[in-house]
């Protein structure tokens, strides 16, 4: 057995502590959170890409027993509709759909006046910042124009000063920066503590995990690469992951290398992809030295010989298709720059099967 609890590797799974994001959580509670439990209302945006953090910012908030309503606008056609559903959650049951913004914003207000002041909080906020012009601008003019004590927090993806203007009134946006490879080794070596059997992995598979992230910048990517890949190696009734468990595991999340791209290659071309999956099953990269010494004896099997500068024009091919990546790793000195080649998308064992059998049809 490789996982031993599920649960923080799980993308709803929200942590005790939040690694880099304590300036954010800081942010918020000062801009929104606490001026509401003194009357004052704010609206506040907070954007960046997938897997930054944004909405597991906002439940470690909650925690505090903050006086905030979450949403998640993908469950609504429109402000209005999720406004009335957040009256029917606070008690106050909408028996049609319909209701004008003064209707809605005059039961919010007797629902405060009862409760205290509220924050409502909408995730997946993009299509209605986009789409709802008269929803948004009614809900964070709500304190003007309808005397609502609501504060606001909408979570969205894209950065949305691009399109809003001054009619929606003061609006802070926090942005929240992707992850870069080192802050989310140090998130998945977490989960994997939590979540893990001890001696079933090790720091370079979490780097590999980490590096291949890195390329996005989210958390929630490498989470779920590290979710399974450790049930891809259950699977195989390893003990341990694997370096072809990651690449399986991106292969199911992001699948990258197609038919359509494989059937972009000629003979050579398939032979010098397959040289590069032999090398690889036990390690991250290979460098073109071995390329070369791999090609010439599969060279000799198939019966092509390829000189190093068609190799190297292969290899590049590869690149440009997206099939293979690349990296420049240095000893110390400029004179000793070498290339290493890697293969994340898809189980090499598995490519390379596929591999021989189009180069015997060819």
């Amino acid at each position: 057995m490789i996982v031993s609890n599920p649960a923080p590797l799980d993308i709803s799974y929200v942590p005790e502590k939040l690694f880099f994001r304590d300036d954010k959580i800081s942010t918020i509670r000062s801009s929104v959170i606490l001026p509401a439990k003194n009357g004052i209302t704010n609206n506040v945006i907070i954007y960046g890409n997938s897997g930054t953090g944004k909405t597991s910012a906002v439940k470690v908030i909650m925690r505090d027993n903050a006086p905030i309503i979450y949403e998640n606008a993908l469950s609504f056609k429109n402000v209005k509709n999720l406004l009335e559903h957040v009256i029917s959650r606070l008690g106050r049951p909408v028996s049609y759909h319909g209701l004008s913004f003064s209707d809605i914003f005059s039961t919010i207000n007797s629902i405060i006046s009862f409760r205290g002041n509220m924050v409502l909080v909408i995730d997946e906020a993009t299509s209605l910042l986009k789409d709802d012009d008269a929803g948004i601008y009614n809900l964070f003019r709500a304190s003007e124009i309808y005397g609502t004590r609501l504060s606001t927090i909408l979570i969205s993806m894209e950065n949305p000063f691009t399109y809003l203007d001054r009619k929606y009134g003061t609006v802070t946006g926090i942005k929240f920066d992707n992850y870069s490879s080192f802050e989310i080794n140090k998130i998945i070596a977490d989960r994997a503590s939590m979540s893990l059997e001890p001696g079933t992995y090790s720091d370079s598979i979490l780097k590999y995990i980490s590096d291949i992230s890195g390329q996005f910048g989210s958390a929630r990517f490498a989470i779920e690469l590290l979710q399974k890949a450790a049930y891809m190696g259950e699977y195989r009734l390893s003990k341990s992951i694997e370096n072809d468990d990651v690449r399986s595991a991106v292969s199911l999340i992001n699948p990258y290398i197609t038919e359509s791209k494989l059937s972009l290659l000629d003979r050579e071309d398939l032979i010098v992809l397959l040289s590069i999956c032999i090398l690889l099953p036990d390690s991250i990269s290979t460098n073109i030295k071995s390329i070369e010494e791999e090609v010439k004896l599969l060279g000799e099997e198939y019966g092509i010989g390829l000189k190093k500068t068609e190799i190297y024009k292969i290899i590049r091919k590869l690149e440009n298709i997206d099939i293979i990546s690349s990296q420049l790793k240095s000893s110390g000195n400029k004179s000793s720059v070498s290339k290493l080649i890697s293969i994340n998308d898809v189980p090499v064992s598995i490519l390379s099967m596929k591999l021989r059998d189009l180069i015997s049809r060819i």
